[in-house]
């Protein structure tokens, strides 16, 4: 309580910004994340990148939406990525560090999972044009039709 009663006349000592802040919710900020090599990547690999880009929906697809894939997928593949948003926000820019064949190997491990996240994408449309389709005959076969 006193720690409380300190804080408050603290607050009321500083300017409006600092009771302003103190009115909002205590959220937890994220810290900025900060990237440490980890000790099984070697450090001449990061010299040359292999960067590419995909669609933004792709990227949300195939890392998650909060991008909490990556760590595991760096683990497993042995490979560092950064995934950023570029100016165009459609597209992000994909960053792969590592040795040469390390970099090929992920970037057709990512493209191959990019292509059947779009496929998977294409056939829930067609699925749904095609139940869409489906109950609108159904709905037509309710009502009388006259014979010709």
């Amino acid at each position: 309580m006193v720690d409380d009663a300190r804080a408050a006349e603290a607050q009321q000592d500083k300017g409006p910004q600092a009771r302003a802040l103190a009115r909002l919710p205590g959220l937890p900020l994220q810290p900025p994340r900060l990237r440490v090599r980890p000790w099984w990547f070697p450090a001449q690999a990061l010299s040359d990148p292999l960067v590419f880009h995909l669609e933004a929906w792709l990227a949300d697809a195939v890392f998650g939406p909060d991008r909490a894939i990556i760590p595991e997928m760096e683990w497993m593949s042995q490979a560092l990525l950064t995934v950023d948003i570029t100016s165009s926000r459609n597209l992000v820019e994909i960053t792969v560090f590592g040795r040469p064949r390390v970099q090929n190997r992920v970037k057709s491990m990512l493209l191959s999972l990019a292509s059947w996240h779009r496929e998977h994408r294409v056939r829930a449309e067609k699925m749904k044009r095609l139940e869409e389709f489906l109950k609108s005959r159904a709905s037509d076969s309710h009502t009388p039709q006259h014979p010709i």
